[in-house]
């Protein structure tokens, strides 16, 4: 009996998906090993807050670093124990007081914020696997949240879009209340669908050799473990490659139906309107300015696409923009006011690692955003402005540029370019080789409670 061979796209979808999900789980692994306690000094605000974090049990502390008039810094030594650099005293976690030292008997006192703001579990129950309690950070809480207790209007859980919700929901019922479970099947496969849509698309744009280095490309970004990962990336950029490639294929009721899924997953989903009419205008009305019947016929459902996101604003009452300045602390501006506020906050010294790489991701990918505006197909060059700018209209007031090396993974006709100036060796290796071990490092922090994106 003949052996059953799947077609090149699928067979490099799947092995990538392979070989990253093994990586992830086995990396994942190996950082809860080596940092079994997460200890974080912390200024919340201007209050001076000692968090502790067991990243294998998941029990989390929070108390005052300010001991008898003193902001003391600590350092962990057990899951349960933590000394203090200015004196060595010892303090007992459980006890939540001094156990040794000049401190003995000393108590450890609430600090004004909880372990639910250093540790947002949005009171979604925590996993005991130990290979999915280490991915259950920020916004995965959020979207477990919705799909368990559904919106509030005053706790900034309108800013998230509800189909990915809306599918943990139903899946988690099906697997009898495993919600997190459910969340990460969905993500894992939307992205091996991003994997193989991704391939056919630059194969026929490009050639199958740009299609199998763009794979890799993407997968070896810094930030990538979020397609893996319990949030929107994967679901949001299957609907969106799914749309376009529709489209391009002239069946503007299926992009525009795929669209307004993007949408709903997504808030900038609304801006795929724009590449699709552009294609209309391209293919259906063959560049000219004119109505007919066809161009009527694909004009039409594409109004699908911010009809949806208009139904889910009057759902939530239009509370979007205040849990953007409420939960969020944001606000819109323009994007050289976002990224002068970036280039300030290294300047004045206050900024850490990530900040810098959110302003260097930036740069790289505004520029990439001319490239692809010169070298690949109009529409997609319309999509990765459009998806590259959008972000950038929102600004925190403790992080400009926030997440924007998260952002940026949506902009795959970037990759795709990549994928081609990849045949040269020194763009390869300047590609790979970065990228890896930045993927390892921003990983890392992700599971230990640090703010990647």
């Amino acid at each position: 009996m003949r052996n059953i061979q799947f077609p090149a796209p699928w067979r490099w979808a799947f092995n990538v998906f392979l070989v990253m999900r093994v990586f992830y789980s086995a990396w994942s692994l190996a950082v809860v090993l080596l940092v079994p306690t997460v200890l974080q000094n912390l200024n919340v605000f201007g209050v001076p807050v000692v968090a502790v974090f067991n990243t294998l049990g998941s029990q989390a502390y929070v108390f005052s670093r300010e001991v008898n008039g003193q902001v003391l810094t600590f350092e962990s030594t057990s899951s349960t124990r933590m000394v203090d650099t200015q004196t060595g005293s010892v303090w007992d976690l459980r006890h939540r007081r001094a156990v040794s030292g000049s401190f003995n008997g000393a108590p450890l006192k609430d600090a004004p914020y909880g372990e639910d703001d250093i540790f947002p579990y949005r009171g979604t129950r925590r996993s005991s696997n130990v290979f999915m309690t280490m991915w259950q950070r920020f916004d995965t809480n959020w979207f477990l949240s919705i799909a368990q207790r559904g919106y509030a209007s005053d706790d900034g859980s309108t800013v998230y879009m509800p189909l990915y919700p809306l599918l943990i929901r139903v899946f988690g019922t099906l697997f009898l209340g495993r919600d997190l479970f459910a969340a990460f099947l969905i993500s894992n496969v939307a992205w091996v669908i991003v994997l193989y849509l991704m391939y056919r698309l630059t194969q026929q744009v490009l050639n199958e050799g740009a299609a199998k280095r763009a794979l890799i490309y993407l997968a070896l970004f810094p930030t990538a473990f979020f397609f893996l990962a319990a949030y929107t990336e994967s679901l949001f950029l299957a609907l969106a490659l799914g749309s376009l490639c529709a489209a391009r294929k002239n069946n503007f009721l299926l992009a525009s139906v795929l669209s307004s899924f993007a949408a709903l997953t997504r808030l900038q989903g609304v801006l795929l309107i724009a590449p699709l009419a552009y294609m209309v205008w391209e293919q259906v009305a063959g560049r000219k300015f004119q109505v007919s019947g066809n161009v009527i016929r694909a004009l039409v459902p594409l109004a699908l696409i911010p009809l949806a996101t208009l139904s889910f604003l009057l759902y939530a009452n239009l509370s979007l923009l205040a849990s953007y300045e409420g939960e969020l602390h944001a606000r819109f501006v323009l994007p050289w006011e976002n990224v002068w506020a970036a280039v300030s906050l290294i300047l004045e010294g206050r900024a850490g690692i990530v900040d810098v790489f959110n302003l260097l991701i930036t740069f790289l990918f505004g520029a990439m955003c001319v490239g692809v505006w010169k070298k690949m197909p109009r529409a997609l060059a319309i999509y990765t402005v459009l998806m590259f700018l959008a972000p950038l209209f929102r600004m925190t007031t403790t992080q400009p540029l926030v997440s924007m090396m998260r952002y940026v993974l949506v902009l795959f006709p970037v990759f795709m370019l990549w994928g081609e100036w990849g045949k040269n060796s020194w763009i390869n290796r300047a590609v790979i080789y970065p990228s890896f071990l930045l993927s390892m490092y921003f990983s890392a922090q992700f599971w230990l409670w640090g703010w990647v994106a």
